[in-house]
Order: C-alpha cells, then structure tokens, then sequence
C-alpha cells in the first residue's frame, strides 16, 4: 500500500511533468481516496477503461480527461465524472511526459521492443537511434510488421539502406515528420496519417510506417505499470481496449 499523496509525487517526479507545456492536465484530474493498494492502466480515458478497472483505487492513463474542448461536465463527462467520484478512483494522467520519457516512454519503449535505444531526441517527444552501420530496410519492415501487425499504412519511398531511425508515437504524424526530414531520418515510425503526408514522403524521399495512434501508445503505459509494480509493494494491471484507429 502506498499514499495517494506520495505516488502522485513520485509519479510526477519521475515523468518530469512540470517541464511539459501540453494542451491537457497532466497529473490527478480526479482526486479519489487516499490509500493505493492497486493501479490500473490504459491509454484512454473512457468509460470502458473505468469499468474494467473499477478494482484499482488508482488509473493512469495516456490520454485524460480533460482536454479543451471539456468546458462542461454534461452527457459523456458527466458519466465518467460520476462514476470515478462514486467508486473513489484517483485518476493519473500523462499525456506528452510519456510519449518524451527516455526510458518509460511510448517512443523509447517502441525502439527498445525493435532492439534499439533512445539516442537522440527530435520535436517535442520523438526519439532517433542511428545505426553504426547502414541497415537494408527489408530488415527493419520484417521487425516492424512483428511488432505492428496491424498498421494503418506504410509508405517505402525512402531510401533502401537505413541509417536513421526516427519515432514519434500517436498523433505525432505530419508535424513531426518534418522535423524528422530535418533530422535526416530514413525511416519514420509514427501513429496516425493526413492525406498530404503520402506525396510529402514521396518527394522527401522517406520511408515512413503509420501504425496506429492507439498501438503505438500502449508501451508506455505498460512499462509504467512494470515500473511500479517493481518499485512500489502494489498490483497492477493493463486493460487493453485497441480501437483500429
């Protein structure tokens, strides 16, 4: 068992929380009782993720609650609201601080499951690991269709020997990939696609793997989970709810 008060602090010590300027409340959007025997896990913050986890005393998730289009607690937020005050669940948020972690975080953990590390850091959240040498790119695809079976799309219009691999996980999309360019990336893994970023990567010369928003932000939830279960005397546990997008 540990304190709300001391996992919060712990929590937002270790992802650096007040070095992030995000467009969500990063930290306990909802307070609820104060001695943490389990914590639950999930990307969103849904009512599903409520309901599976309504055991824990604890839910962290990647995506909150509050975001800026949340200016009234009606209908669906109403629903989630009530149901998280009435069953005494603290909710814990950690939106950008998770996708930037060098070792937790949704970008390092997905280099870390391809068999690389963080090296370098692009954008806001992205993470770059540079080959000592050149990779033929059918290498690395067989790797990525492993650990995304599932992608959204995949687009091989870089070149065919890869020594930059950049990821930026979720919504990172066309943004960032620009800045992946300017990094010199040859291969560019993120979550989510725009129209525009077909003929760009066509014309940049880049090869780039979408795999979904929602898959690729499942790593670092659950390395947190790993991480606390490890270093606190309490269960956790991740509940999987993909939505394909």
């Amino acid at each position: 068992m540990v304190s709300r008060s001391e996992l919060v602090r712990y929590l937002s010590d270790l992802l650096r929380l007040k070095e992030f300027s995000d467009f969500t409340s990063n930290g306990l959007q909802v307070e609820g009782c104060e001695e943490i025997h389990k914590v639950g896990f999930a990307v969103d913050a849904c009512q599903e993720t409520f309901e599976s986890l309504q055991d824990c005393q604890m839910i962290c998730v990647h995506h909150g609650i509050m975001w800026p289009s949340w200016d009234k607690i009606t209908k669906v937020n109403r629903r989630r609201a009530k149901f998280l005050l009435e069953h005494d669940i603290n909710l814990f948020v950690s939106h950008l601080p998770l996708d930037a972690h060098p070792q937790l975080g949704n970008n390092a953990q997905i280099l870390k499951a391809l068999g690389f590390e963080a090296q370098t850091k692009f954008g806001e959240v992205g993470w770059i690991f540079d080959f000592e040498e050149s990779v033929d790119v059918t290498e690395l695809k067989e790797k990525i269709d492993k650990l995304f079976p599932h992608q959204i799309l995949a687009l091989w219009n870089g070149p065919k020997k890869i020594k930059r691999l950049g990821v930026c996980s979720g919504g990172g999309g066309v943004s960032f990939m620009h800045e992946a360019f300017e990094n010199h990336v040859d291969l560019y893994i993120t979550g989510e696609t725009t129209y525009s970023m077909y003929h760009d990567t066509k014309e940049y010369g880049l090869n780039m793997v979408c795999a979904g928003h929602y898959e690729t932000e499942t790593f670092g939830v659950k390395s947190l989970a790993d991480h606390l279960k490890t270093q606190f005397d309490l269960e956790t546990t991740f509940v999987d709810i993909p939505t394909g997008l």
